[in-house]
């Protein structure tokens, strides 16, 4: 059965979805993205418990980077020497505060009533101020490139229907149509279009997320891996974190505590996905899993609604990818001209992957009752989000990329 057949309408959509070995195999995909093997899960997911704990015991104690610094030195094996600790330290903690920075700008923004996509363009505009040297036009694409690249890998890791097609027009597969984003002029008339259409690949982003169960499944698990701490106290901090508005932006040390277990866990081999990532990768990664959680908490406890969910996540993903990009712009040319692609594995199956994962360890940590209402919140999301899915891919146009017309082809071919 084709994938565009089974989300020709919306009851066979979910039947399919809500399905529980559907599910599972789901779950088991991401896991083979995620981890190493079997043995690593464990692993990984008691280190990251152990930063959590650790942060709880010392956050009053020390400032961030001094806490932060001395965990990582717990695990010497990992590091070359001294200064290349601290500088993954600082990245860390510079990558989190400064996405919850853009978090809070784009807040502001939303509060006074202006758009998302004003945002952005104003966002791009000022990298392009700062640094004279920056095509806009292409800044932009490669933004846009890195939300697209992920939405068609995203897909085709999840659907065994897709796991061995290509991009309409490519016949080697969807990957290689990324390598070169196109340049389009970037002028008062096509600012806001341009930015509109990045708009749409987060939301597109977020909606294919929340559309499958795997993640949530694969979250779930991770309880069966902390069943050792099942009388442990709930941790301070992360129960802080869910409880905070979904607008809030001041809990940087708990994502940071977050991150620096999963920076351990990838050097130490056990998540084949982030093997060789940059701190900067692991620290993104981390924050997008984060917010994606608590925005299913809420939707679990009932202080939103399942599209309220979406939208916040979607903004989350914006913001994310708004913050890596500057961070890449502001590298310059350390990590190549084009590098929407390669980054967008942040946004793809092994971020997806990562962020279950992580959502799993926060919400057991934050306590069971937490951890039970994520799990309910991904359960309830499903339906809504593979409508917004088909409803967004009718809208996407061939604005700043060749990559974004081929995905727009690629996604309503499955959804027609």
């Amino acid at each position: 059965m084709s994938y565009s057949n089974v989300l020709s309408s919306p009851d066979s959509a979910v039947q399919r979805l809500l399905e529980a070995h559907e599910q599972e195999r789901q779950a088991d995909v991401l896991g083979q993205v995620a981890f190493a093997d079997t043995a690593s899960a464990p692993k990984a997911v008691a280190v990251i418990w152990s930063f959590i704990r650790s942060y709880d015991q010392h956050r009053s104690e020390m400032p961030l980077e001094q806490w932060l610094t001395q965990e990582l030195n717990k695990y010497p094996q990992l590091w070359e020497r001294n200064a290349e600790v601290v500088a993954v330290a600082r990245t860390l903690i510079n990558s989190i505060s400064r996405t919850n920075q853009h978090k809070a700008s784009l807040q502001q923004h939303l509060d006074k009533g202006k758009s998302a996509v004003n945002w952005l363009a104003r966002e791009l505009e000022q990298d392009a101020q700062n640094n004279p040297e920056l095509n806009l036009g292409e800044y932009a694409g490669q933004v846009q490139s890195m939300l697209a690249s992920a939405n068609v890998s995203l897909a085709q890791t999840l659907d065994p229907d897709l796991r061995h097609s290509t991009v309409p027009g490519d016949v080697t597969g969807s990957s290689s149509i990324f390598a070169e984003a196109q340049t389009t002029f970037w002028d008062e008339n096509s600012r806001l279009e341009i930015s509109r259409e990045i708009n749409k690949q987060a939301l597109l982003n977020a909606a294919l997320n929340a559309s499958y169960h795997g993640a949530r499944i694969l979250g779930q698990r991770t309880w069966n891996w902390l069943r050792g701490e099942e009388n442990a106290p709930a941790s301070v901090a992360m129960q802080a974190f869910f409880d905070s508005s979904l607008k809030s932006a001041d809990h940087v040390g708990a994502q940071v505590a977050v991150s620096g277990g999963v920076m351990v866990a990838a050097r130490s081999g056990w998540l084949s996905f982030f093997r060789d990532a940059s701190a900067e990768e692991v620290a993104t990664t981390t924050y997008v899993g984060l917010e994606r959680a608590k925005a299913l908490y809420k939707l679990g406890q009932g202080d939103i609604l399942a599209d309220t969910a979406i939208n916040s996540i979607e903004q989350t993903t914006m913001v994310a990818a708004r913050s890596l990009a500057q961070a890449v712009e502001q590298k310059g040319s350390e990590l190549g001209a084009q590098w929407g692609a390669a980054l967008g594995t942040v946004f793809g199956p092994g971020g997806t992957a990562i962020g279950g994962v992580v959502g799993g360890v926060v919400g057991r940590a934050a306590g069971k009752a937490i951890g039970t209402l994520i799990e309910k919140g991904g359960r309830k999301v499903v339906e809504v989000a593979s409508k917004v899915v088909r409803k967004v891919v009718d809208t996407i146009k061939d604005v700043a990329t060749k990559a974004v017309g081929c995905v727009s082809d690629f996604f309503s071919s499955m959804f027609s």
